[in-house]
């Protein structure tokens, strides 16, 4: 089933009408992509994703998919263990600001980061949690459109279930609270996926600290996110260590959680937001995510879709774009959202062309 017009892009056609110019050079990509006006385009004629992703005459697709799964992340520095975490007062932003601000030291085609990770420091789970940079603005436009169009995201703490009150409290102080999500599929006739928020930090104690990082999220049974099996395709690939022992934040969970900010920002509980593992990104950010959507070509000899072999960028392309706008333009620019700066999250404007909400 096709998209809902909300998510509808333009195609390599639309794109080809808006006369891209030509850019042969990694360095400078950034501020001409952050530059082009709705009605302007490039046709990018270098090399995004990492030469050695293309061992073995793969494709541009094949060499995508490869490094969607085994792409450099950006480990943020958080605490080892449940003990540093309780003793550490830095809240995931300042880490994530820290970390991802590291990249503005680096030579702009040097930046090839698909996203970033840490390890939780308590529970069962221990997997490498995994947000790659693409699914945060995906995720931000889900919430958008759900808030605008969809009647919002219903949020339900699995706390109004629990009979036993005081044992329930005890619980969520040390691990976190459940939180049962409705989030709209982007495609037409779909319905909502039906999706657990595990170990959100709801209460302002001290061992918030260490609960925020076991994040993670459980869907239906039988109903997997888009793009969910892009994680799960093996290659045999000298880098891999780790194999699938990674858990992945897809759009759903992005959304699920700026809807579980909203709930709890609504009952004056500022914990969810102030404690978020998963960026928020600037107006400024998502608008060039806009354009890496819309306004932006490449080049692809490997590509046999079209006879010109131009196609629109990988999702993993998109993701190494985002990380290199962090580093050029700043982490303050690009991944972090300041209200006062650029408004409400349900107000930043996806649309293309003459479209409407």
């Amino acid at each position: 089933m096709g998209k809902k017009s909300f998510f509808r892009e333009r195609d390599v056609n639309r794109i080809l009408n808006l006369n891209p110019k030509r850019v042969s050079k990694a360095r400078g990509l950034v501020e001409k992509i952050d530059g082009l006006a709705d009605d302007e385009a490039l046709e990018v004629r270098t090399q995004i994703i990492p030469g050695k992703f293309y061992r073995g005459n793969l494709s541009g697709w094949e060499a995508g998919r490869k490094c969607y799964k085994h792409g450099n992340l950006v480990m943020l520095s958080n605490p080892k263990t449940r003990h540093e975490a309780l003793a550490n007062n830095d809240i995931p932003l300042a880490i994530r600001a820290r970390d991802l601000g590291n990249l503005e030291g680096m030579r702009e085609e040097e930046i090839n980061f698909v996203g970033y990770g840490w390890y939780p420091v308590q529970g069962r789970d221990r997997r490498k949690r995994k947000v790659p940079f693409v699914w945060l603005p995906e995720g931000q436009r889900i919430f958008a459109y759900a808030e605008n169009m969809a009647g919002g995201i219903d949020v339900m703490p699995s706390g109004s279930t629990i009979e036993d009150e005081e044992k329930h409290a005890n619980r969520i102080v040390k691990e976190g609270e459940t939180i049962v999500c409705r989030v709209p599929s982007r495609r037409q006739k779909e319905s909502r996926y039906d999706l657990k928020l595990n170990h959100v930090p709801v209460e302002g104690v001290t061992e918030r600290r260490a609960v925020v990082w076991s994040l993670n999220s459980e869907y239906e049974q039988g109903r997997a996110p888009e793009h969910s099996l892009l994680g799960n395709i093996r290659y045999t690939f000298e880098y891999d260590r780790e194999g699938s022992n990674i858990f992945t934040f897809y759009p759903p969970d992005v959304a699920a959680y700026i809807a579980t900010i909203k709930h709890f920002n609504e009952k004056h509980n500022l914990t969810p937001a102030e404690m978020s593992p998963l960026a928020l990104m600037s107006k400024r950010g998502a608008d060039f995510y806009k354009k890496l959507c819309n306004n932006t070509l490449v080049f692809d000899p490997t590509f046999t879709g079209r006879k010109d072999h131009l196609r629109k960028l990988y999702l993993v392309e998109k993701s190494i774009l985002l990380a290199r706008a962090t580093g050029v333009l700043g982490h303050d620019e690009i991944m972090f959202w300041d209200p006062s700066r650029d408004g409400k999250l349900k107000d930043y404007d996806w649309r293309i062309d003459n479209q409407q909400l």
